[in-house]
């Protein structure tokens, strides 16, 4: 029988060797704890909890800066449009809720070196001007389905009211629902959707949206976002092209409604060509301020009136005469 050779086992001989034989066993024992408290970490079912007849009244704000280079100057436009809503949860079957969004009010305002306007629809005679899509959209109403992770179905949008200045209020609610994982998922764990996202005037963009957990409870998920924009996918201005998008956001999700109670967008598009343009967005959406009621003005009740009704005498105090 041929017998192999092997290396020789010795032992150490001396107190370095020693000492790296003590190092090594403390070492793992530091690092098991730490992968052991990693896969500890706790997991999340992240699903919407409907809850029927809850209404929400938000508000959401677009606020849009664009910078042309024309030249030796530039030319800058600003534009701010609020629009009021009321979301209500009709029913709940299946893990479905049938939603109502209503639009209740809507503002905006302009300014560039063209022109200026300042629309609230809640003010009589107040001129949209350009924007005059934006008045059709007052008591629209859309409804939709909702899954409790997010999947939207059954959409029911008015027609042709996204006109010249105005919004497309599918698209805009599009952007504010987010799809849920359907793994639990540990705070800081991210997980990603492809989904179309509307661009306005440019189209629409086939996009990489990240969103990554970052605290969740019984009334409230909360989460970041990420959006992988596809330039190419844009349609920009004729002789210019798009050289770069991004945005990220965080979103507060209300539970009940399985929609934004506060979301924050921002968003930036970059343009190449005969001149250059940068287009800076800013989205907000959160709960419409209380309307207060009017004090009551006028006379008290029975004021001017004469009470004659007999009044006793009143008791005398003791000891008095």
């Amino acid at each position: 029988m041929i017998r192999t050779p092997c290396a020789p086992v010795t032992a150490p001989t001396s107190s370095k060797d020693m000492s790296n034989l003590r190092i090594l066993p403390l070492a793992l024992a530091l690092a098991l704890p730490a992968v052991a408290q990693d896969d500890a970490k706790p997991k999340h079912d992240l699903k919407f909890a409907f809850k029927p007849g809850t209404v929400a009244n938000q508000v959401m704000t677009q606020d849009m800066t664009m910078t042309m280079s024309m030249g030796p100057q530039d030319m800058v436009t600003t534009m701010s449009m609020s629009m009021f809503q009321t979301y209500t949860v009709k029913s709940v079957n299946d893990n479905k809720a049938s939603i109502e969004q209503k639009v209740t009010r809507v503002k905006a305002t302009m300014d560039n070196p063209m022109q200026q306007i300042e629309y609230d629809s809640d003010e009589e005679g107040s001129d949209p001007g350009m924007l005059e899509g934006l008045a059709d959209l007052v008591d629209q109403k859309m409804e939709l389905k909702l899954s409790d992770r997010g999947a939207v179905s059954d959409v029911k949008a008015p027609e042709d009211v996204a006109g010249p200045g105005g919004v497309d209020l599918e698209g805009a609610l599009s952007q504010i629902i987010v799809s849920l994982p359907e793994e639990p998922v540990a705070i800081g764990d991210t997980w990603t959707v492809n989904q179309k996202v509307p661009m306005g005037q440019m189209g629409e963009s086939a996009t990489e949206v990240t969103y990554k957990l970052i605290s969740v409870d019984d009334a409230v998920i909360v989460l970041d976002q990420t959006l992988n924009l596809n330039a190419s996918d844009m349609e920009a201005p004729q002789g210019m092209e798009i050289a770069s998008a991004k945005a990220n956001g965080r979103y507060t999700i209300d539970r009940r409604t399985g929609l934004p109670k506060t979301y924050n967008l921002d968003m930036t598009v970059t343009m190449e060509g005969q001149m250059d343009m940068a287009m800076e967005v800013k989205v907000t959406m959160k709960p419409a301020p209380k309307v207060e009621k009017a004090p009551v003005t006028g006379p008290k009740k029975g004021a001017g009136e004469v009470d004659d009704t007999p009044k006793k005498d009143a008791p005398k105090k003791e000891g008095g005469k």
